[in-house]
């Protein structure tokens, strides 16, 4: 399996535009540019994780997100939940949805399932075993309604199914989960650390499910699969609901000012979330070369050649440059 195109690599951005402007600015990811801060003690670092580690971090998330810890298992990022899922299923028909983050159907067609792919508006109805859904959805930020997911979730536990429910980016809009729900099965959800805490490279993630179904994940991975440091952090993390709080009001902010100021000047607005806007561009090659010129990176897809998705900037200087950058584009075209 050839791997798939993903944002993120910025070293990789930099040998291919070595003359562009530095330093990088990296707008590729839906990642907080502005992390949570972090202290790690060199003890974490010579110390194997132990059990009371993993079970302080899967309380505070428990905690955090008001699911039965019974049901939370922490794993070493959501990517390895989605690689692995997979291989716990004999082989079945597999409805995935589309566009939605690529990893979903490329593993699931790794592993030997049979793979269908269906647009928002059928997914969730869709015959399959297993039907898998990203809420909010990457990259074009769709979201599901409470009802039909509840209906999908009833429908696929009565066959003996699975919902699964990817939501990496739900944290910013956290009355859209439906992760207290797993209890009732036929459910399982998935969620990430990294992306609204800003420590992507921490890796860690939770499959929220019943012991049957992440027991047999866990073993495979092996012990010590999270490392002290990520379960320490995210323990901690988990528990600062000041910053949790105040993070969300300022991605919701930072947002609305990416919408104002950088997105019409772009294109049109297909889809967001907090942490990043996907802009239909009518010249979306030419637009991604001219930014790149400029150091800035943001993310295009093959499969869908007239998008952009666009992060957020994470400081003034890079907010200027951006707009500097537009500003050039549009006299370019208009001027």
């Amino acid at each position: 399996m050839n791997p798939l195109l993903h944002g993120g690599d910025l070293e990789a951005f930099g040998r291919q535009n070595p003359e562009a402007l530095r330093p990088l600015i990296d707008l590729s990811t839906g990642i907080n540019p502005r992390a949570y801060e972090v202290s790690i003690d060199k003890d974490w670092l010579v110390r194997l994780p132990t059990r009371s580690d993993d079970e302080a971090c899967c309380a505070a998330f428990a905690n955090y997100s008001g699911v039965d810890q019974a049901f939370v298992h922490v794993m070493p990022g959501t990517q390895t939940i989605i690689s692995g899922l997979p291989y716990l299923f004999c082989e079945k028909r597999v409805a995935v949805l589309s566009p939605t983050y690529g990893e979903h159907e490329a593993c699931w067609r790794a592993a030997g399932h049979t793979v269908s792919t269906y647009p928002a508006s059928e997914i969730l109805t869709a015959d399959a075993d297993v039907i898998v859904v990203t809420n909010p959805n990457n990259p074009d930020g769709h979201v599901f309604e409470d009802a039909a997911l509840h209906a999908c979730r009833a429908r696929q536990q009565a066959r003996d199914g699975w919902l699964i429910v990817d939501e990496a980016f739900i944290d910013c809009m956290p009355e859209l989960s439906v992760a207290k729900e797993v209890k009732r099965g036929g459910l399982l959800v998935l969620r990430s650390f990294g992306k609204f805490f800003g420590l992507a490279g921490l890796r860690l993630g939770f499959l929220l499910a019943p012991e049957n179904i992440a027991a047999p994940l866990a073993q495979r991975l092996g012990p010590w699969s999270a490392s002290t440091p990520a379960l320490r952090i995210a323990a901690k993390a988990y528990g600062d609901v000041d910053w949790i709080a105040e993070t969300r009001l300022q991605l919701n902010q930072q947002m609305d000012r990416l919408l104002e100021r950088v997105v019409p000047r772009c294109g049109r607005e297909v889809g967001r979330t907090p942490l990043f806007a996907l802009v239909k561009v009518e010249n979306s090659a030419g637009l991604a070369r001219h930014l790149a010129d400029h150091g800035i990176f943001i993310r295009t897809f093959p499969n869908m050649p007239n998008y952009l998705r666009f992060g957020l900037p994470g400081e003034p200087w890079a907010w200027d440059r951006l707009e500097t950058a537009l500003t050039e584009w549009e006299c370019k075209h208009e001027c």
